[in-house]
């Protein structure tokens, strides 16, 4: 027997009978190790693992007595990226975490699987033994080691990253199998034998919790005479259904307990059409480590309820077959025409005379069919709405954004007339009838990402709604405390079955996916696959990001359009003259490469509800503060809008950015609904600035525009882009070679505080007519004051931009 006893490292279940341990150090006996699990259960087979196999969770190993390890990555782990287009590398201390292509990884099949290798040279190494690393691709997108790793650690700053431990090169790892079935309530325990050497260690519960589904749908089913209810809990010992008429204030509610199918799916049948009776559910289960947060006296708002009276519940139980379905589906414009406003459903109405004191779903939709519509007036075609899912605002007269969720079917009931009666879901259809009758796309911004607080799916399966290490610390890559674990099946089809019920009952027309990395590919691929043959021309939208990683090369194989925040964090600085010309040519091109295959892939924006405004972000003013805009704002705020409206890819706003709004400096605003309602007082007072983006927004759309809407890549030949040497001036003609049957259209910008001009040889001036600077937009053409454009040479003046056709 080896005599340096090593030790029980880790240990996990792959399957209900299978399962894999690590030791402190390599065995080297030809025996196994003297394991065996703490009664009743007992492993019927052990065997090694090969240290390839191995590498899947330690991303490194030792073959054949090598001097230096092998760094293996698996794709599997990692389905949001693509590998093939952004190859993985290997960074860590013995290359300062910058990795050169000595450090790229390359494809190799091994058992029939694809995996990324690097097989790394002793000098390569430094000499170093024991050297942290991680997997970074040629882009620079850093990939997290999986939180089942054994050799998984922390750095200073709480960065996980791989360790290379001398010890254990693969020959440290086996594989059991069990007599009996893994427990899904509480951790087996896994227990080394030999005398002297006596210790255990808990056997996590692996992916196959995690697989649990049932063919049953969950929710409340009203059937004639009776009404059904179904909840998904796959752990729990005990379901409680508690409902009762609020109508009736006197007498106890009704209590049925349900009863387990055995896939995870609780049921019970109750007497009686409960149509707008309220209800809850009350969960037990065990509670034997931190995977769990049973507690059978908190009253959980079911996930699947389609209407609730506030965000800590009850539900409304709502009989379907007594809603109104839209008659007629709407069609959306297709991503090439779109033109899309952020708003929020208060900040747009609050500052209206008759908006009342709580304006919600139905003062908006009033607004919209008034002739005095702000969003009718600009001119846009869709209107992107934060979110209007259930909430967790504490009353409905507080301001919220609305990113922290509760419920995912059920309209917000904040902004109902009736939240009791359920009116919100009727309340919530009427406005979206008001958008479709103006005119008006409605996008819905849904955060599928994390919930907001209480967290009632924590009470129903912590680990199967979150994600989790194996000790049952909530992950916060959202920076919201508690990432949903959307890769589950049941989790996924709980966003699907959301997204149909808002495309069948309500008739939006799409929906931006907030931290959409945290999702991942399958679950978008998922929502991609079951919703587009719901609705013609439906809009798909990710904010490709999160405190993890970014997506947006992956989204590129999808019909997903990609919030852009390159182009976010570049006209800032544009419009100061300090980023270069090659910055905007990219946007201007559409993002391509990079980040869009073709322009509709890339959603253009210079502010969005989060962090500082547009124009306190560039205001001249100290302390970020244009509550008083210079002239200067005013006018490189005309310069950003005539670049992001000449920019290929989908344009967005925020709602008045064009009347100047400012926060006042306040950089963060969520709960500051006196900054971020929309003060109509600025759209008279900023009025020319206001026209200037209608005039812009309203050509982009007509057919003169149309080289502005091209929907594939733009061909070789499209663009002829003239620059200026140590200037980031630029110069840009549209479909130049004539190829494409659009009209040609010519725009020039200058950023800076003095004249610059431009050499644009080969761009006849007597064949363009200029019908914009930046100050005036005539579709007709400028009546006076066209640039000097003379012998190939255009002069702009200071802080001006122009548009030719």
């Amino acid at each position: 027997m080896q005599k340096n006893f090593p030790r029980l490292l880790k240990a996990f279940w792959t399957s209900r009978f299978d399962g894999l341990f690590g030791l402190t150090q390599d065995w080297t006996d030809a025996a196994m190790p003297p394991v065996q699990f703490s009664a009743p259960a007992k492993i019927r087979r052990l065997t090694r693992m090969t240290p390839r196999e191995w590498s899947r969770f330690s991303g490194y190993c030792f073959e054949k007595n090598s001097a230096a390890p092998i760094f293996v990555l698996w794709p599997e782990l990692y389905p949001q990226f693509d590998f093939r287009a952004d190859p993985p590398r290997v960074a860590g201390t013995f290359n300062d975490w910058n990795p050169d292509h000595y450090f790229e990884m390359k494809p190799e099949m091994r058992d029939g699987t694809t995996v990324f290798v690097l097989h790394a040279l002793p000098v390569m190494m430094r000499g170093e033994k024991s050297p942290d690393f991680k997997f970074v691709t040629r882009s620079g997108n850093w990939i997290e080691p999986p939180n089942f790793s054994q050799n998984r650690v922390a750095d200073s700053e709480g960065r996980y990253n791989y360790r290379i431990i001398p010890e254990r090169t693969g020959r440290h790892v086996f594989r059991f199998v069990s007599e009996t079935p893994a427990s899904l309530a509480a951790h087996d325990l896994l227990v080394w034998t030999e005398p002297g050497n006596e210790h255990s260690i808990p056997v996590f519960r692996g992916d196959f919790l995690l697989q649990r589904v049932s063919e049953l749908e969950p929710g409340v089913f009203a059937e004639g005479k009776k009404t059904r209810f179904r909840l998904f809990a796959p752990r729990a010992t005990n379901v409680v259904v508690e409902f009762f008429d609020p109508k009736k204030s006197a007498g106890a509610p009704t209590r049925l307990t349900l009863v387990p199918h055995g896939d995870g799916i609780w049921e019970v049948t109750a007497a009686g059409d409960l149509h707008g009776w309220h209800y809850r559910y009350f969960v037990a289960g065990e509670n034997a480590d931190g995977t769990t947060a049973f507690d059978e006296k908190f009253p959980i708002l079911d996930p699947y309820a389609l209407a609730a009276v506030s965000p800590r519940g009850p539900g409304i139980i709502v009989d379907t077959q007594k809603i109104t379905y839209p008659k007629t589906q709407y069609t959306p414009p297709a991503p090439t025409d779109l033109v899309i406003v952020e708003a929020h459903v208060r900040d747009l109405i609050a500052k209206l005379p008759a908006s009342g004191a709580r304006p919600g779903f139905r003062e908006l939709a009033a607004w919209i069919r008034s002739p005095d519509c702000y969003l009718k007036k600009l001119g846009v075609n869709a209107v992107e709405l934060q979110p209007v899912q259930e909430f967790d605002a504490e009353k409905p007269e507080n301001y919220h954004w609305g990113y922290m969720t509760n419920n995912w079917f059920a309209p917000a009931s904040a902004y109902c007339r009736d939240a009791a009666g359920g009116s919100q879901i009727e309340d919530f259809r009427d406005l979206v009838e008001a958008c479709h009758e103006a005119g008006l796309a409605v996008i819905l911004d849904v955060v599928f990402n994390h919930v907001g607080e209480p967290n009632h799916l924590l009470h129903v399966d912590k680990t199967y709604y979150f994600e989790t290490t194996h000790e049952g610390d909530l992950m916060n890559w959202s920076g919201c405390g508690n990432d949903f674990r959307a890769a589950s099946p049941m989790s996924e089809r709980m966003i699907i079955d959301a997204l149909r019920h808002w495309i069948e009952v309500f008739d939006v027309d799409g929906f931006r996916f907030d931290l959409a990395e945290l999702l991942g590919m399958p679950a978008l691929r998922a929502v991609e696959r079951e919703l587009r043959p719901l609705k013609e021309g439906l809009l798909l939208i990710a904010e490709p990001w999160s405190f993890r990683g970014h997506i947006a090369k992956a989204l590129r194989n999808s019909s997903y359009t990609s919030w852009n925040d390159g182009c976010r964090d570049f006209f800032p600085s544009y419009v100061h003259g300090a980023r270069g010309a090659d910055g905007l040519q990219y946007f201007l091109s559409g993002s391509p490469r990079d980040f869009a295959l073709h322009p509709s892939q890339t959603l253009n924006y210079t502010e969005s509800h989060d962090d500082f405004c547009w124009l306190d972000r560039i205001t001249e003013n100290a302390g970020n503060n244009g509550a008083e805009p210079t002239g200067n704002d005013a006018r490189r705020t005309r310069l950003m809008a005539a670049a992001l409206f000449a920019s290929l890819g989908v344009p967005m706003i925020s709602a008045g950015q064009d009347f100047l709004r400012s926060k006042q400096g306040v950089q963060n605003t969520y709960l500051r609904g006196d900054l971020n309602a929309l003060d109509y007082a600025r759209l008279e007072k900023f009025r020319a600035v206001h026209d200037y983006f209608r005039a812009w927004i309203a050509f982009r759309l007509s057919d003169s525009g149309a080289a502005l809407r091209i929907s594939d890549a733009p061909p070789e030949g499209f663009f002829r882009f003239f620059t200026v040497e140590g200037a980031s001036t630029l110069a840009a003609c549209y479909n130049a070679d004539g190829r494409l049957p659009v009209s040609p259209l010519f725009f020039a910008i200058n950023p800076h505080t003095r004249p610059i001009a431009i050499s644009v040889p080969g761009i006849d001036s007597a064949g363009f007519r200029q019908i914009a600077d930046a100050d005036r937009f005539i579709s007709g053409g400028l009546p006076d004051g066209a640039f000097a454009w003379q012998n190939g040479i255009l002069t702009l003046p200071a802080l001006s931009c122009g548009l030719w056709r």
